[in-house]
């Protein structure tokens, strides 16, 4: 989506004799030394480290590293029974949840006279362990409970079972707060593992402890990598040496033997397996894996991921409520967008009795995105109230639930994203408390960096190499590149409708999506245009693979 960026927060790099010098040292391309200078400018002397980032050695990263103590615990369980009798999974309705159910689901079977799973619906349980839920899968003969993407904090309900004599296995990635009751045995890398596994997802956890554990053949868990992959993708999980490393693997599996489902998915998409990128999972394939969980139940993204019988059918309904929850969440943005846009000012907490609770995350995140505003959404669901709260970089939403955590039913989530209930008669209290902290909140106007080149000088075997520094994402910023306006760019239609332009300049086309509002900015006389911001991307049209410019940024004037 086409952004509007000031002069004062671009920082423009230019090759230098430096550059090449760097790129002579790592036998690399001068583009790809140019990238390493301008994303790891602190690293580019520590030969080692910059080997490592250019050819990062699976097994090698992975060595040494621990989930914690819990790990060891779980482990020892597990290859102290022959058989764990009737399992059931209990996950998330998010794509982490998903992955990390079916993943928990295909290692168990190994081990169990039978395994079914549960995944609770946002729009009537919630988020979480439900103790109702858990003694009606007891009643239903449960022998063991493997809990993903949940359940660190259920200790009261977790110790009742097990002395019930119900086995039980948590793999999570919560953060605990220093005064909260745990599960010791929770396998838990933010209880007390290594600061590299504190960022992993839930479904990467699980992989972890069973690939460290020697849970099951590592050519066996190297054929699951995928939905590790999708699942740190979708989770926004910084991506350091070590979830960078496992996504590169899950990536190329899903290029060379995809699932059936993902395969399908792919396919109806218009997308090529064999040039999927870390962009088109999380733009195209991760939403509508999301949406089941958003307007409907998550189990059809279950059984599209385990690949079951009648494939095609569970595909189309997917992409159906994809669309489904588009239209939901575009109707809702459009509302959020005219109050907080009135002349009263902007608002950072909003409510609506006619608000779909299942899509207000993804509408935050776009407000919190375009705005760079922290904002708080919420909607009511049964007896209670449930809210979504998102941040721009530099605020922690997880402190500030924390500091009204008094006042809610229960909350959780990420540095960025959380979540939270709340009582209707409690409502108005929060509603105040919320507004006066979001209100106060300093944020930092977004910075970007930018490589000058102009996308002629880029060729399609050039940017195969800068893919290799991939996937991007959070701690391995997608690489940007910056082309001076001359004032003699033309902009053209891109698609039906005026909403997506494209932009010929230099010979090339950038790509402008939803960027017809933006330069219509720049057609009036006190506005000038310095420049655009872009990157390529490789698309794979009839055969064929491409390069295409995305046009990112225009740089205004301060």
């Amino acid at each position: 989506m086409l952004e509007k960026c000031r002069s004062s927060h671009l920082k423009i790099f230019r090759l230098q004799d430096s550059t090449r010098e760097l790129a002579q040292k790592y036998s690399c391309s001068s583009l790809v030394a140019a990238i390493l200078q301008m994303n790891h400018s602190d690293a580019t002397e520590d030969r080692t480290r910059i080997r490592s980032w250019l050819n990062p050695k699976f097994e090698k990263i992975i060595e040494g590293l621990s989930l914690g103590s819990a790990g060891r615990i779980a482990a020892d369980k597990w290859k102290s029974l022959e058989s764990f009798g009737k399992v059931f999974v209990y996950g998330d309705y998010d794509v982490d949840g998903i992955s990390s159910t079916v993943l928990a689901m295909e290692i168990f079977e190994g081990k169990a006279e039978d395994v079914q799973y549960f995944i609770p619906r946002r729009d009537v349980q919630g988020y979480g362990l439900h103790k109702l839920v858990v003694r009606r899968l007891v009643e239903m003969g449960c022998n063991t409970l493997v809990v993903v993407d949940c359940g660190t904090k259920d200790k009261e309900m977790l110790d009742e079972l097990e002395k019930e004599g119900i086995n039980i296995f948590v793999f999570d990635h919560h953060s605990v707060g220093e005064s909260e009751a745990y599960w010791e045995k929770a396998v838990n890398p933010n209880i007390d593992g290594d600061e590299e596994t504190r960022k992993l997802c839930a479904a990467a956890v699980l992989w972890f402890w069973a690939w460290n554990e020697n849970i099951l053949p590592k050519h066996w868990l190297l054929n699951r990598i995928d939905l590790v992959a999708i699942a740190t993708i979708s989770d926004c999980m910084p991506l350091n040496l070590l979830n960078r490393s496992l996504v590169q693997h899950g990536m190329n599996q899903m290029r060379s033997q995809p699932r059936q489902g993902l395969a399908c998915l792919f396919d109806k998409l218009g997308l090529s397996r064999f040039t999927i990128s870390e962009e088109q999972l999380s733009m195209k394939v991760i939403p509508c894996l999301n949406a089941p969980g958003r307007v409907d139940c998550a189990d059809l993204s279950v059984k599209v991921m385990r690949d079951e019988y009648n494939i095609s059918k569970y595909v189309d309904e997917l992409i159906n409520l994809n669309k489904k929850r588009q239209l939901i969440s575009d109707s809702i943005s459009g509302s959020v967008t005219k109050i907080i846009s009135s002349e009263g000012g902007f608002s950072y907490v909003l409510y609506d009795d006619d608000w779909s609770v299942g899509v207000l995350s993804s509408v935050a995140s776009r407000i919190c995105n375009v705005r760079r505003k922290p904002i708080a959404l919420a909607a009511p669901i049964k007896q209670q109230i449930r809210g979504t709260l998102r941040v721009p970089e530099g605020i922690d939403a997880i402190e500030i639930l924390k500091s009204i955590s008094h006042n809610l039913l229960g909350w959780g989530g990420h540095q960025y994203a959380a979540g939270f209930s709340v009582s209707p008669e409690k409502w108005g209290e929060v509603q105040k408390q919320l507004e006066e902290i979001l209100s106060g909140m300093k944020v930092m106007e977004k910075s970007i960096q930018a490589l000058e080149i102009r996308p002629s000088e880029i060729t399609i075997n050039d940017w195969r190499l800068v893919d290799r520094l991939g996937p991007f994402g959070k701690s391995n910023p997608h690489p940007y590149f910056y082309l001076p306006a001359t004032g003699n760019e033309r902009s053209l239609p891109l698609g039906k409708g005026k909403q997506h332009v494209q932009v010929e300049v230099d010979g090339v086309r950038l790509l402008a999506f939803n960027g017809h509002e933006v330069l219509d900015d720049y057609n009036g006389v006190n506005k000038k245009n310095l420049g655009w911001v872009y990157h390529p991307r490789i698309d794979y049209w009839q055969g064929e693979e491409r390069i295409q410019f995305i046009l990112d940024y225009i740089v205004a004037e301060d």
